[in-house]
């Protein structure tokens, strides 16, 4: 009876509508039938026909007769008492009288079971659902999201264990942590014993991916049961790589910002609003003659005292208030005498713009005061001689206004020479070819920066003389011009001379003009070549950009990121090739020039290595670094050597099967500098060897050559390291085994007292971009591709643009501006028909509004042009464009450009 009343409180609480049927009456039924097909609270349905109760949705009035009950399972549609709609299952078995049964004894009984399918397939449906939610969720974040069951083994995984691992998640499923991860178990075991024990684990370890070595940090959760025990644990790791190298990058910066400072021969010292300092340099303490960890904390007018606090106060107070100061002050010394500082007050803002401290440069001029004491004593000595001198010596202003003159000038004109102070050349009624001769030079000389000569003659009733004349600007401390000096000799008797031999030589003037005809010719051809091989390569990087970043398909699909890659790719290629012929062009006609300075090799070996890191990697070429050298210096042009072994590096990298290796090795010795490039590549057989510096030298030239280029790339290597008065060899043992170039430089003895070597940059590249919003741009360009493409790319980057084809239609729009609406950055091709680059800039700040003002008289201006050379650049700048940039230029670029020049407007 115990176990008939256990067995119904059983039946009683199943979720499915129970009844017991005996000869097709029904014997009895749980709560769950009462509910859906009876009273709720009582027996109501015993005694019931089950055809009476059962009822088919299709046809409310035919009943679910017995007979239809005699299969093991039947699926139809059922009425509830409500009303409702059941997609029914119905299973029946047979009651058999059994010690135990539940109506033991009753012959022909049955057990009807009806359960709602369509509330399964549902629920089954709303999981699954979830199921497909979580993964969603899990696929997307930018983590790796697992579950480890009790016994280690993955019962979860995101799709970023696929990407990270290389092994479909599937796989992953099922195996242990120490399958996926490899060695790295070691370090993961304890931690992972520590989830499954119950206690949380927060740790960093550097993980091997298929990208790499990774630096990630990890958190392992217990899933803890009602009962205390562990279900398994969750486990979300985050690449913090980059974040790993920023800090790194900034603990290195903040070095060298202390290294910096602490050789600088200036006090440098940084306090808060209240005075207390928070910063001072070594050359502030050793002056001084503290320790820094003495007065850091301290306030100001506790360490100088307040009577030399009173004489500083004024401007520190100036300064919290946003004004930077400066001004000079005489500070008397231990030992008696007064020494002359000069000190220099600039605000330290917070990110919201509030001032919250200063810092202060002070610089002992004392030495400065005496030098311009001297300088004045040898300013009256220099006087005195140039009074006396034979050769005519004057200074002029902008204006063309003599400022100063010496008596020799009586010699050439009758006036005296003070009538010329104050006055030009043609209002004191000079000739008007003298005059024409010596202001074009003047005019040149400030325009330029540069020295100007020229040739004059002076003709009079008994003779002419000739002259020759200097003009050489006067640059100040801050590089600006205010005047020249001009200097003419009197070289009749050499003119005479000259004449009698340019006579001799008019036969080879002659030849060397039709020469140099030629040559020019030729540059101007090379050059046109260069502009139109550069401008469309723009339009190119420009649509490039735009699919990469604005395209949404463009950086989702494999393919298309292996297509812009192969882009880019192809434009740097050819800016190269244009690049290195121009350069053996420059080189073939003697006007290659290096722009020579002291510099330490080191860094430009580290910016080499880095540009063609990336080609390495492409290739599993290992690419191993032995510097042995700090800080030492050469005279060079940084560009120039950067070239020389991007050069070497590439052509290493070129002839080096896949998975190689290219070594980079930089030693000193014997006051000179050897840098070695070797690989382990296809090597250069002896009698090839002697031709691999030759102009356009390949080894194999035919048309199915493996390696691709214009063998000029060795060639300029070789005449670029000559140029900085070294040289470079080459080895091989021969085909097949590798190939190494030596580059030997003269290492430059230092004088200097102070030494700072640039730091290596560490990911300049993954800035983010800033933002153009806000900003108008004005671009003028005839040809239409450009104006569209980078009409584009611009506008995504938030400005707005109006792009023109000339001159006239960028005024049209301008006339239909507001005055606050004028545009912040002009961009202007050079090369275009009808008026150039040049005029147009010269017209675009002419430009009058209708009120008479020229709002864009001072416009910040971008000239975007396929001509690349030096002199291109110099013409650019000197015409009045604030920078100068090359076709085809990266989107990246233009728009920090542009943000840059707009900052300024």
């Amino acid at each position: 009876m115990h176990a008939q009343t256990r067995f119904r409180d059983m039946v009683d609480r199943c979720a499915e509508s129970v009844f017991i049927v005996h000869h097709g009456v029904i014997a009895g039924c749980n709560a769950e039938a009462r509910r859906v097909f009876g009273t709720p609270g009582g027996d109501a349905l015993a005694g019931r026909a089950l055809g009476e109760v059962l009822h088919d949705a299709d046809d409310a009035d035919l009943p679910v007769l017995p007979e239809r009950l005699q299969e093991e399972s039947v699926r139809c549609r059922l009425l509830s008492s409500g009303g409702t709609v059941m997609d029914a299952e119905i299973s029946i078995m047979p009651c058999h009288d059994a010690a135990g049964s539940i109506e033991a004894g009753i012959a022909g009984a049955m057990l009807v079971c009806i359960r709602d399918a369509g509330a399964h397939q549902s629920l089954s449906a709303a999981l699954f659902e979830q199921d497909q939610y979580l993964k969603l969720i899990t696929d997307t974040a930018p983590l790796l999201i697992s579950y480890v069951g009790p016994d280690e083994r993955y019962r979860f995984v995101n799709l970023a264990y696929q990407q990270w691992f290389g092994h479909a998640r599937e796989d992953i499923i099922g195996r242990s942590v120490r399958e996926v991860v490899g060695d790295a178990y070691d370090m993961l075991q304890g931690h992972v014993q520590r989830a499954l024990a119950g206690h949380a684990a927060r740790f960093e370890l550097d993980l091997a991916t298929l990208a790499g070595e990774r630096h990630v940090i990890a958190i392992y959760t217990p899933d803890l049961r009602g009962d205390g025990s562990v279900a398994g644990f969750s486990a979300v790791i985050t690449d913090i790589t980059e974040r790993s190298k920023g800090e790194k990058a900034l603990r290195e910066r903040e070095q060298q910002l202390r290294l910096i400072t602490d050789s600088l021969p200036v006090f440098i010292a940084q306090c808060d609003r209240d005075y207390y300092l928070h910063f001072v340099n070594k050359t502030y303490a050793d002056r001084f003659g503290f320790d820094p960890a003495d007065v850091i904390g301290k306030r100001i007018p506790d360490i100088i005292g307040d009577e030399a606090f009173a004489n500083l106060r004024q401007y520190m107070d100036a300064t919290l208030r946003g004004e930077p100061q400066e001004h000079e002050l005489g500070i008397p010394m231990a030992d008696g005498s007064e020494h002359y500082m000069q000190l220099m007050y600039v605000p330290e803002y917070d990110a919201d713009g509030e001032v919250v401290g200063l810092v202060a440069a002070i610089s002992d001029i004392s030495r400065l005061r005496d030098t311009e004491e001297k300088l004045q004593r040898r300013e009256l000595e220099f006087k005195t001689l140039v009074e006396n001198s034979p050769d005519i010596i004057s200074r002029i202003d902008r204006e063309m206004r003599h400022l100063y003159v010496n008596p020799s000038i009586e010699k050439l004109f009758t006036l005296p020479h003070q009538a010329y102070i104050g006055k030009t050349k043609s209002e004191l009624g000079l000739p008007e070819d003298i005059v024409h001769c010596w202001d074009d030079a003047a005019r040149k000389a400030f325009d330029s920066g540069q020295e100007q000569r020229l040739e004059f003659q002076q003709a009079d009733e008994l003779q002419t003389r000739y002259f020759s004349g200097r003009v050489i600007p006067e640059i100040d401390r801050w590089g600006q011009i205010e005047s020249v000096i001009c200097i003419a000799y009197d070289v009749t008797e050499r003119a005479r001379m000259e004449k009698e031999r340019d006579e001799l030589l008019a036969r080879e003037r002659a030849a060397r003009i039709q020469a140099e005809t030629a040559a020019r010719a030729r540059d101007e051809f090379l050059a046109i070549i260069s502009h139109e091989l550069r401008a469309p390569l723009n339009g190119i990087q420009s649509w490039a950009h735009v699919l990469e970043n604005y395209v949404k398909d463009a950086i989702e699909i494999p393919l298309a990121q292996r297509a812009l890659q192969g882009i880019r790719t192809g434009i740097n290629q050819q800016v190269r090739l244009i690049e290195d012929l121009l350069d053996v062009t420059r080189m073939m006609s003697g006007r290659l020039r290096l722009v020579k300075q002291p510099m330490a090799l080191l860094p430009a070996l580290r910016s080499a290595v880095e540009s063609v890191e990336s080609a390495a990697a492409a290739k599993r070429i290992q690419l191993s670094c032995n510097y042995r050298i700090t800080s030492e210096q050469i005279e060079g042009d940084e560009d120039r050597i950067k070239q020389i072994f991007w050069n070497l590096l590439s052509n290493a990298i070129k002839f080096t099967p896949e998975g190689g290796r290219v070594w980079l090795t930089a030693t000193q010795a014997d006051k000179q500098i050897c840098v070695a490039v070797s690989d382990n590549g296809a090597g250069v057989s002896p009698e090839y060897l002697p031709n691999l510096f030759n102009r356009f030298s390949q080894r194999d030239t035919s048309s199915t050559r493996v390696h691709n280029g214009l063998g000029l790339g060795l060639f300029l290597v070789r005449n670029l390291v000559e140029l900085h008065d070294g040289s470079v060899t080459a080895e091989s043992e021969g085909e097949g085994k590798g190939t190494t170039f030596s580059v030997v430089f003269p290492v430059r003895v230092r004088n200097e007292t102070y030494l700072t070597v640039g730091p290596h940059d560490m990911g300049a590249g993954h800035l983010p971009l800033p933002s153009l919003e806000g900003k108008t741009v004005l671009l003028i360009d005839d040809q239409e591709e450009a104006r569209e493409s980078l009409t584009v790319v611009l506008d995504a980057a938030g400005a707005e643009v109006f792009a023109a084809a000339t001159f006239g239609q960028a005024a049209e729009w301008l006339a239909s501006r507001a005055p606050g609406e004028y545009p912040n950055v002009l961009i202007s091709d050079i090369a275009m028909p009808g008026e150039d680059g040049y005029a147009v800039l010269r017209r675009i700040r002419a430009w009058s509004a209708a009120d008479g003002s020229r709002p864009l008289q001072r416009i910040p201006a971008l000239a975007l042009t396929a001509f690349a050379q030096r002199e291109d650049r110099i013409r650019a700048l000197t015409a009045g464009f604030q920078m100068h940039v090359t076709k085809p230029v990266a989107p990246e670029e233009l728009i920090i450009v542009i943000d840059t020049l707009a900052s300024r407007d």
